[in-house]
């Protein structure tokens, strides 16, 4: 796989004919992730950022990064800042409200978060472990009941979710000498 030869960094305008769009750097899903606002007919091009029925995968990019949730809900709020517009998702149908589907998206992964510290409450556990005390999909089917990308990708969504309860001080970290990591709440 064959990295891009640069990044765009920081927010942008650019000039599409008579219009202009709002390059918007909304990092989490991938790092290098933008959203294009058109303002002028209220129109949000969400790419992966903001999805109608899912939320994007989170912790599965290379390069990786530290916080990819920490960095998709700082994204989300940034979005929440822009003007109520419809949404145009790389997936699904077109959504008539981005600062609807916004807080919808919050909600979402701060009550995960507080499930994954709920199972961190019997002691420390792997993050594929604690994916198994979650439901995945909108059908909340039980983590063995996946397939194995799919759990794989459980796991990683899970680990996202461990490392920002870590950064907020309500989980803490260990690796062992063989690399396991594990994950316990704290205090």
């Amino acid at each position: 796989m064959a990295l891009p030869d640069s990044w765009l960094e920081g927010d942008h305008e650019i000039p599409v004919g008579a219009r202009t769009l709002d390059a918007v750097h909304t990092p989490g899903h991938t790092p290098g992730h933008f959203v294009f606002a058109d303002r002028g007919d209220g129109l949000l091009f969400a790419g992966d950022h903001v999805l109608p029925t899912i939320t994007p995968s989170i912790g599965f990019t290379f390069p990786p990064t530290p916080q990819p949730l920490g960095d998709f809900m700082a994204s989300l709020t940034k979005v929440r800042a822009l003007p109520d517009l419809r949404i145009l998702p790389a997936h699904g149908p077109v959504a008539p409200s981005s600062h609807a589907r916004v807080d919808a998206l919050l909600v979402h992964h701060e009550h995960r978060l507080e499930q994954c510290l709920a199972a961190l409450a019997g002691g420390p556990l792997t993050s594929a472990q604690v994916a198994g005390h979650l439901g995945w999909t909108r059908h909340e089917h039980p983590y063995d009941d996946l397939d194995p990308f799919s759990r794989g990708m459980a796991a990683m969504e899970t680990k996202a979710h461990l490392e920002l309860l870590v950064a907020r001080g309500q989980a803490t970290r260990s690796e062992d000498a063989d690399g396991v990591v594990t994950f316990a709440a704290a205090g």
